[in-house]
């Protein structure tokens, strides 16, 4: 058939343009680990051996005669305190940058010529929107596993305090909760502009947390979704956390209590960029059409994504998050 062109350059460049298409779609509205002001962007380095890097200015530190040591009262001309008329000894704003590893990512898929053939223009559009996803996808889970690693976690029941010992009933309550955001407010983790934190839930843990009596100020999504624009997969908002489901989101497998060991599930409550990512510039596209030596008889053309991919968590001046794990009691189908 000649409606394809697929021995000429249009073919590729339809497919590229298609590929590109979706994934600016897919970028506008990105699943939940990669929404804007979750992360601070990084930009891969050229020459560095695969190495991402993004600025990180740190806040000033407090002078020692401010913090809780004793009760010391103000001494003028010791800093932060002023002598009238003089001005202070000027300090330097630390400007620095920190470097983490990314790695190359790919897929590839075939389509053969009989199938390109009975539905040229459909199986173009379908190849590109799971080509541009999968990309999507790969970075985003990338991003899960990079911050279920994270060390700074409490579990949903105190008396169980490490991965190890979550046992069965440990499901995630409002208590819990309540404890994630005293953290986070108590290190100092500054919320996003609307004044509260995020959080990334698996839909098992949802449903163990609705559940929990103690949840009596859980306001579904769909009930402020008029006053304001709701964040992609967002389900409500409890105790000052606006919650975002994923099925991607963390879970440690058989990490926990029990013969067998039961999985943990990691809900992780976050300030604004505390973690960074890169890099989306680096996701290039590629259509190889039909033809060449390895293929004389034009029977099959290749699509496919390959990209730089890398994410670190930003704890340079404490963690800007903390883990809940805890059990599940929703069963699966």
């Amino acid at each position: 058939m000649t409606m394809l062109e697929v021995g000429t350059t249009n073919f590729d460049q339809t497919v590229v343009a298609l590929i590109q298409k979706r994934l600016e779609e897919l970028l506008r509205y990105p699943l939940v680990h990669l929404l804007p002001g979750n992360f601070r962007p990084a930009q891969f380095v050229k020459g560095t051996n695969n190495q991402m890097r993004f600025i990180a200015i740190k806040d000033l530190v407090p002078d020692p005669s401010t913090e809780w040591t004793s009760l010391d009262t103000p001494t003028a001309g010791t800093a932060p305190w002023l002598t009238e008329g003089t001005p202070p000894t000027a300090g330097d704003l630390a400007i620095a940058y920190e470097n983490f590893s990314a790695n190359q990512a790919g897929r590839l898929i075939q389509i053969s010529d009989v199938a390109m053939m009975e539905s040229p223009f459909d199986l173009l559009n379908v190849a590109a929107e799971r080509v541009a996803r999968d990309a999507i996808v790969t970075a985003d889970q990338r991003v899960a596993r990079v911050l279920i690693a994270g060390t700074n976690y409490i579990t949903a029941n105190p008396s169980h305090a490490t991965t190890a010992t979550v046992a069965t009933g440990d499901l995630l309550t409002g208590a819990a909760v309540k404890r994630a955001v005293a953290i986070l407010r108590g290190s100092s983790v500054p919320t996003f502009p609307d004044g509260t934190y995020h959080a990334i839930i698996h839909p098992y843990v949802v449903n163990d947390l609705q559940q929990d009596t103690d949840v009596g100020g859980w306001i579904d999504a769909s009930r402020y979704a008029g006053a304001e624009q709701l964040m992609t997969g967002e389900l409500g908002r409890y105790a000052g956390v606006r919650f975002a489901d994923s099925a991607g989101a963390g879970i440690l497998k058989a990490a926990g209590a029990g013969s067998p060991a039961i999985d943990v599930y990691s809900t992780i409550f976050f300030g604004p960029e505390s973690y960074a990512f890169g890099d989306w510039g680096q996701i290039t596209t590629h259509v190889t059409p039909p033809g060449g030596h390895s293929d004389p008889l034009y029977q099959s053309a290749l699509v496919g994504w390959k990209g730089f991919f890398g994410a670190t968590l930003i704890e340079s001046a404490g963690p800007r998050y903390v883990r809940v794990e805890s059990a599940t009691g929703t069963v699966g189908v």
